[in-house]
């Protein structure tokens, strides 16, 4: 009995833990984008391993900057989202950063780290 206890113990604290670990998700509102707010796009592709360790690094930027930049995500595969793909001519885990008034002033690939991400957002004032 107290075995079994402590199994489903370590368990419950795995699976915590490994919720804990997730990154925050990013929104997907496009429309944002152009509202007053610079804004990063990743397109984000379930296939690729980077898409989590760019959304992990998008969420440390966000922890830095806080709501002064829109964090978006464009998932491949989704029509809502492949329109947006196909304007800006977008790859798979690639990020376009827009200025306030909506205009695209830079595309990077992934990944890109958190400190970069800031870096990048705070130059093009």
């Amino acid at each position: 009995m107290k075995k079994t206890l402590l199994i489903f113990g370590f368990i419950a604290i795995f699976v915590a833990a490994f919720i804990w670990s997730l990154p925050a998700p990013l929104d997907n509102d496009l429309n944002q984008i152009g509202n007053g707010k610079k804004s990063v796009v990743f397109i984000y592709d379930l296939n690729l391993v980077v898409s989590n360790q760019q959304t992990i690094e998008m969420n440390n930027a966000k922890a830095e900057l806080g709501d002064t930049v829109n964090y978006l995500v464009s998932r491949t595969g989704y029509p809502a989202t492949d329109n947006f793909i196909k304007n800006y001519e977008a790859k798979s885990a690639e990020l376009l950063f827009f200025d306030e008034d909506g205009k695209m002033f830079k595309r990077r690939f992934a990944l890109v780290s958190a400190a970069e991400l800031t870096i990048i957002l705070a130059s093009n004032d």
